[in-house]
């Protein structure tokens, strides 16, 4: 699976990683209320470009991305390795289309919560 080009790459507070598959991806999934609370940190390109979360005005608030014009891989590649050394310790550090890659996979495994297993378990126990 390769790094969609318009992919957006998102680091939290926590310096947690979030990779969205496109722009779109990005907007639809990252909540006005935590941008409007300073929850991410900061947002780039795979090239390392710059983009700024704001929040539209008006009564129905949503994110809006847009490109800064600036470029920063500097910054982009010291944000890789503090998420590796805090949230991937023991691992070793992926370059940005490796992690990009991982971090995509990583969020779109089906999980299963309690109810999920629970589910599952009756679903497999023996009719009475």
């Amino acid at each position: 699976m390769e790094l969609p080009s318009d992919a957006v790459l998102v680091f939290d507070r926590d310096e947690d990683l979030f990779v969205f598959a496109s722009f779109i991806d990005a907007t639809n999934w990252i909540e006005a209320i935590d941008v409007d609370a300073g929850e991410y940190t900061a947002a780039y390109s795979p090239d390392g470009g710059v983009w700024a979360l704001t929040v539209s005005q008006g009564p129905e608030k949503s994110v809006v991305l847009t490109r800064t014009g600036r470029v920063d891989p500097d910054d982009l590649v010291r944000r890789f390795a503090r998420y590796w050394q805090r949230h991937q310790a023991g691992e070793p550090p992926r370059d940005l289309l490796e992690t990009g890659r991982f971090v995509i996979e990583r969020d779109n495994k089906p999980r299963t919560g309690w109810s999920g297993r629970m589910t599952a378990l009756l679903r497999c126990a023996p009719a009475e």
